[in-house]
Order: C-alpha cells, then sequence, then structure tokens
C-alpha cells in the first residue's frame, strides 16, 4: 500500500513565521532549531533516525526539504510495486 507524501512546503509552512520559497535561508523564514527538529519529527517515519546534527548544515529552505525528504517512509516508492509492473513502467 502506497501512502501520499506530505506537501512539505504546507508542513513548514505551519512552523515558518515568514513567507519562502526554496532560496529562502532558514533562517529569513523565520525557522528556528526547535521547529525544525519539530518538522522532522512530525515528516519522519517512525523507524527513521533522526540526524539533528545535520540540521547544522541546512541553509535554505530547498536544502531543509531535501533533508525531509530522505526521511519519509519508503512505502511512497514505487519500484517494488506488485501489480504487474517491473519497475520500469513496462508490463511483465
Amino acid at each position: 500500500m502506497l501512502t501520499t507524501p506530505p506537501d512539505l512546503d504546507s508542513t513548514i509552512a505551519r512552523y515558518a513565521t515568514a513567507d519562502f520559497g526554496d532560496s529562502t535561508s532558514i533562517q529569513e523564514a523565520g525557522l528556528e532549531s526547535l521547529s525544525l527538529l519539530r518538522l522532522a519529527v512530525e515528516v519522519a517515519d517512525e523507524d527513521a533516525e533522526i540526524d539533528a546534527a545535520g540540521l547544522a548544515d541546512l541553509r535554505t529552505v530547498g536544502d531543509l526539504k531535501g533533508w525531509l525528504a530522505g526521511l519519509l517512509p519508503n512505502d511512497t516508492d514505487t519500484t517494488n510495486d506488485t501489480n504487474g509492473m517491473n519497475g520500469t513502467g513496462a508490463a511483465c
């Protein structure tokens, strides 16, 4: 069963205190360290390990979205789909 990945922009907007785009710095978006950690917990797969030290390397909202995407559950991946497809989009 596939799950729909969260809309990261909407999720981030709940924690940001200013308008943002992918190139907006995390600081300009008003995202503080506690907000970033809360975002990670909200988005992460329950079995995912959250590397809080990795947050220190993030500079922009785009960086944050990429980092958060790495925490998403793996069941959003369709490469192991069992509906008669071989992972390339072609029927078996």
